[in-house]
């Protein structure tokens, strides 16, 4: 059987198609999902015979498996069901790999990503979240590798996941995992994006995408009166010298109404909070300055435990953070080494016998 597969594969899909980058699960790091349909069983035949379906929650993200292209998108249907009825309603990002192959990522929510065609993702990068739309029979991400062709869906091809090869069921970790390159130096600044995976970290699933902010864009959750945060942002970086450092964070101009945000700055070895109202400060605002050390890990932390009761019209939102160095005061030398005018004892500023203080 694996033969007469090779054989039609062999037909259907030229070799220079099968020249797909390395693979990443396409889920974000460290959540464990289940894999509940692999290759060419079940509903997996025909164009999508080399597909995985894979356990993400409703509203849970998807990430981008490999750096790529946007080439095609759709974020604008609510309509979804267990029936072929669907099949051409779901919505979808499809990631192209530049090789004549490219990645599909389907059923996801409406208006769950704001990416455009032509845009560039990186590994790791938020694409859109699990919904409910197409030929569904419950919540899942149907992924696949396909030949680059002029639809969003075209032949799929067999693929491997670097860290797992062709999982056909069970539950696995994922190593979607970017390392975090935002370094602050004495000399030079650094803005962590929200956008960036490797640097700031969604905890949960309750975020909302605004094309408005610093870059064009921030998310947005809903602050609470809890004891305890249930959705938190943690932006990460790291500085190169020791010395103070100042961090600010930018508010954008849009859904940003909490009155009481709380920022928890981790210098490395001790946690400060400082509130902030988002609804009257905007742009990039001071937390404040902070002494940091080389080699030590750094975050700001915002839960969505603000102490205000849940409003649909109290929306806290985040966008971009900015360290930098808090420039050295020069030092003025003491009164004890400033040399004294006319001071006899000075070589180079003989007295002057017409001085007072020889009268």
């Amino acid at each position: 059987m694996f033969s007469r597969i090779a054989i039609l594969v062999s037909v259907l899909v030229p070799v220079a198609a099968l020249a797909v980058p390395p693979l990443s699960t396409p889920w974000p790091c460290d959540v464990s999902y289940r894999i509940t349909q692999g290759h060419n069983t079940g509903s997996h035949t025909d164009k999508g015979a080399w597909a995985w379906d894979i356990g993400v929650p409703e509203n849970a993200d998807v990430t981008a498996p490999a750096d790529g292209v946007v080439r095609a998108i759709r974020m604008d249907s609510s309509r979804g069901g267990c029936d072929s009825a669907f099949a051409n309603d779901a919505n979808y990002v499809v990631i192209d790999f530049g090789d004549g192959t490219e990645a599909l990522l389907l059923h996801l929510a409406p208006g769950s990503s704001s990416l455009k065609v032509g845009d560039r993702v990186k590994r790791g990068e938020v694409v859109g979240r699990v919904g409910l739309t197409g030929w569904v029979c419950g919540a899942h991400l149907h992924f696949q590798i396909q030949q680059t062709c002029s639809s969003w869906w075209c032949q799929s091809i067999p693929a491997d996941f670097e860290a797992y090869g062709n999982p056909t069921s069970g539950s696995y970790v994922s190593d979607n995992c970017p390392s975090c390159g935002a370094v602050a130096s004495l000399e030079t600044p650094v803005v962590v994006d929200e956008k960036d995976p490797g640097c700031f970290k969604r905890r949960t699933t309750y975020w909302w995408s605004v094309n408005e902010g610093e870059g064009g864009h921030h998310y947005y959750t809903f602050g609470t009166d809890g004891a305890a945060a249930d959705t938190q942002g943690v932006w990460t970086f790291d500085v190169a010298q020791d010395g103070d450092y100042a961090v600010d964070v930018f508010i954008p101009s849009t859904e940003a109404d909490s009155t009481n945000a709380s920022y928890v700055v981790f210098d490395g070895a001790n946690a400060s909070a400082v509130s902030l109202d988002q609804s009257a400060q905007k742009g990039w605002i001071p937390l404040g300055s902070f002494a940091m050390t080389a080699g030590e890990q750094r975050s700001v932390t915002l839960g969505d435990n603000t102490g205000e009761p849940y409003d649909l019209r109290r929306k806290l939102a985040y966008d971009a953070i900015r360290v930098s160095a808090v420039p050295q005061t020069p030092t003025m030398p003491g009164e004890d080494d400033m040399p004294v005018v006319g001071d006899p004892t000075t070589p180079d500023n003989p007295a002057d016998p017409q001085d007072p203080v020889f009268r």
